[in-house]
């Protein structure tokens, strides 16, 4: 009973943790928070896979879920280079407008 009790308590922190991981302010600390906790879940269901099978494959996909989606958060939080020229000149100052006193950015 009390295995149950703390499976179905893993099971919604971590949903809890992955409907936080849906918004794009989520700092990187909380996903090396998910990924940890994610090892941890991910172990754990290695671990009992003999005694408990069903529910240790749950862990273990639950746990390389949440290693895959703060892996890949991570990834999108950094700027990609650009592949195009297109996008360089995109990023860089245009030039200005000679016929105003200040100068104008693009």
């Amino acid at each position: 009973m009390f295995s149950k009790t703390t499976h179905s308590l893993t099971v919604s922190a971590a949903k809890r943790l992955l409907d936080t991981n849906r918004t794009d302010t989520v700092s990187t600390a909380k996903r090396l928070l998910s990924i940890l906790a994610g090892v941890y879940i991910f172990q754990r269901g290695v671990r009992s896979i003999t005694q408990h099978p069903i529910t240790s494959i749950q862990e273990a996909f639950l746990g390389v879920f949440l290693i895959y989606d703060a892996v890949n958060g991570i990834k999108e939080t950094y700027p990609k280079k650009p592949t195009e020229i297109s996008q360089i000149r995109r990023n860089q100052i245009q030039g200005n407008d000679p016929a105003s006193a200040t100068p104008a950015f693009v």
